[in-house]
This record gives structure tokens, C-alpha cells and sequence, in this order.
């Protein structure tokens, strides 16, 4: 019988972040995506986007599909509901795989959110332009993998109903995510790309949260280092699936 993996995208996403991953491992694994609340037919509508409306909706599916376990693997919010549900039904998860993923501590990123938080500016379009360009800065001179993730993240992020990304702010600062993060007893992939400044800094004490976590680093890759170097992040997930601890 095939092993489960669930893939979980992040904000201004779709079930389509992950369409290459799911091309390769649907040949060993059942794969499922799905959209999150706000992201999919409701896109651009004022929904509920809570984070046990976020669980949830991970429950349905494992409901809906039948699944009893799974690998759950993230990019960047989607470690919020892919944890909670994680420390709530320990027995469902197999292992977790955070890409981009970030947890509430006293660092820049933390900085930038609370800026946001307080600051609403002219309007929703001016406050998104905005909060895009800080949440993905430049990591040096030649850093192509800012500037597109800047684009991206402010021309889906218009899309949505501006609820979803000042919600989302609001769980990354209230939500402990590190206490949660810190009961989890799977195995734990953790990859960030090399550029990813501004969320690395939110995770300096994982080897003390997880300390059995396995974190490793994308070379020329942004945020979503999976949808930037989807081969590295290919080899990568493969090896740690196949319990090969020398990725």
C-alpha cells in the first residue's frame, strides 16, 4: 500500500505550487493539494480564514480521501495548520516538511509583521505594494529571487480578500506556534533557500524546537526554494522520505 504525502501551499498560493513535486512523487506516493480557505472558488471573497478553519479543511480532506496517515510538507504559512493538526492528531502524521516555514520569535521578520499590523496606509493596494517589498528584501546585489517573489506575492496577494493576509499577520503573532512545534516527535525536514533572509532569522534556535530536525539550505533560491529549484527540492524530500538521514 502507497504511503500518503499532503502538500500545503502558503499565501497568494494555490494547489498549484506544488504541481511538479506532485508529477514525480504520484509515482510512489498518493499525493493530494488543495487550496486554502480564501485561495481556491472563494479567491477574492470574505471567508472565515481562521486557523481552526484552516485545520479543518485539513481534516475534510483527510476525511474525504479516505487518508488514516500522511506526510504532511508546507511552504511557508502553511506550517500554521499543518502543525496544529500535526499536535492535534499525532497518530495522522508520518513526518512534516516545512519549506520557508517561520514561527513566532523576537527577530526581524517579527519586526516587519508587527509593522504591518499596526500600519494599514492608504489602501489595501498601497499597503500590500508595501508590506511585498519588505517581506522579501534583498539579500545582497544580485538577488533576482527577491524581485520575483515580490511580484508574485503583490499580484496574487490583490486577488484575495485583504482579510486573508492581515488575518494571516494577526495568527503569526498571536499563534505560539514554537510550543506547538516543540511537542512534535516525527521526523522533520526543514529547508530554506540561501536567499530567504528575513524568515531564516526567525528560526535560529530550531536545533533547540526541534532539535531532531534535519535543516538544510537550497543554494540560488528565495522563499519557496521547492517552486525556485524544484530538482534540489526533489533530491532532497526523496532521500528524507526514504529515511536516508545523510541528505
Amino acid at each position: 500500500m502507497m504511503e500518503n504525502i499532503v502538500f500545503i501551499h502558503g499565501l497568494t498560493g494555490s494547489r498549484r505550487a506544488f504541481k511538479k513535486q506532485i508529477d514525480y512523487f504520484s509515482r510512489k506516493y498518493n499525493t493530494y493539494a488543495y487550496d486554502l480557505l480564501g485561495h481556491g472558488e472563494d479567491r477574492g471573497k470574505k471567508t472565515d480564514f481562521s486557523l481552526d478553519g484552516l485545520v479543518a479543511q485539513l481534516e475534510e480532506l483527510y476525511e474525504r480521501e479516505g487518508i488514516e496517515k500522511a506526510h504532511l510538507c508546507s511552504i511557508s504559512y502553511g506550517c500554521y495548520p499543518s502543525t496544529i493538526f500535526a499536535s492535534k492528531y499525532k497518530e495522522k502524521v508520518s513526518s512534516l516538511c516545512y519549506i520557508g516555514g517561520h514561527y513566532n520569535s523576537d527577530s526581524p521578520l517579527t519586526y516587519v509583521l508587527q509593522h504591518f499590523h499596526d500600519n494599514r496606509y492608504n489602501d489595501y493596494p498601497d499597503w500590500l505594494r508595501r508590506y511585498s517589498k519588505d517581506l522579501f528584501p534583498k539579500s545582497g546585489v544580485v538577488d533576482p529571487y527577491a524581485l520575483i517573489s515580490t511580484k508574485l506575492y503583490y499580484k496574487y496577494g490583490l486577488e484575495l480578500h485583504e482579510d486573508v493576509l492581515k488575518k494571516a499577520i494577526e495568527h503569526r503573532l498571536d499563534y505560539d506556534l514554537k510550543a506547538d512545534l516543540k511537542q512534535v516527535g516525527v521526523p522533520v525536514l526543514w529547508i530554506m533557500g540561501d536567499h530567504d533572509n528575513l524568515f531564516k532569522s526567525s528560526i535560529t534556535d530550531l536545533d533547540e524546537v526541534i532539535p531532531h530536525a534535519f535543516y538544510k539550505e537550497i543554494p540560488h533560491t528565495g522563499h519557496a526554494a521547492n517552486m525556485f529549484r524544484p530538482f534540489a527540492f526533489r533530491r532532497m524530500y526523496a532521500e528524507f522520505l526514504q529515511g536516508k538521514q545523510e541528505i
